[in-house]
């Protein structure tokens, strides 16, 4: 992502197609797919009070990222009542989580940072992809069934320069448990729908590929493979 922190071309597009008016506080379910870095910026410049979920992992290196934009925006170091970070792994974030958006901040939530495959667990839900099964935690929906805000699906691409935005038809709200799997396979949908060329762009689709060759291993053709190569300096299976 390093290559878009400083793009201001693109964040021009993104602001350009961004919905002029959107449910106040709000639920982004995100992927890291193509330029993802921008979905916090433009929110930034739009003057959205931001709480972003981040791995203890990554907590420092991540954090500073999003401050080093916001002050590109701005020319100045957010507050807190502008950006915040919650630890994803300590002590029990959704009850944070919770508490800043009742304080009507917008919550970014990269949900497939926790991608998983194998037999369904407490606190995981199955979806489907392109005929695998994949597993996802079940935080974003269980974060908007006791808060009541909507879950909005926000994934960008970018082929030939040009950004396409994609946001779910409509916010996902989750009234009770059993809206858990519905609103989390939606999201998925969404990534359904995307073209090869976009798909690619997704630094996840190695898990899915992964899990489903595993699967399939004994009905393939013999001559089936996959090859990796390069076109205009990207990637290609």
């Amino acid at each position: 992502q390093q290559h878009y922190q400083a793009d201001d071309n693109l964040l021009l597009q993104l602001i350009k197609v961004w919905p002029s008016s959107e449910l106040e506080p709000c639920i982004w379910a995100c992927l890291h797919i193509g330029p993802y870095g921008l979905i916090a910026r433009v929110l930034m410049v739009l003057g959205r009070k931001l709480a972003i979920l981040l791995r203890s992992d990554v907590f420092e290196t991540q954090g500073q990222i999003y401050r080093k934009q916001f002050k590109l925006s701005f020319g100045r170091e957010a507050t807190e009542d502008e950006l915040i970070f919650i630890r994803a792994d300590q002590g029990n974030p959704l009850l944070k989580l919770r508490e800043v958006i009742r304080k009507n901040y917008d919550l970014i939530f990269f949900i497939d940072g926790q991608l998983g495959a194998g037999p369904a667990s407490k606190g995981w839900v199955p979806v489907r992809l392109h005929r695998s099964e994949l597993l996802l935690r079940e935080g974003i929906a269980a974060l908007s069934f006791w808060t009541k805000v909507p879950i909005r699906t926000a994934i960008m691409t970018i082929v030939d320069g040009q950004i396409t935005l994609r946001l779910g038809e409509d916010v996902r709200y989750v009234n009770s448990k059993s809206d858990y799997q519905p609103a989390l396979q939606y999201i998925l949908d969404l990534v359904g729908k995307l073209a090869v060329e976009e798909l690619i762009q997704w630094e996840c689709l190695p898990t899915v590929f992964e899990h489903e060759l595993l699967g399939q291993l004994e009905r393939m053709p013999l001559q089936s493979f996959w090859l990796p190569f390069g076109i205009h300096g990207e990637g290609r299976l």
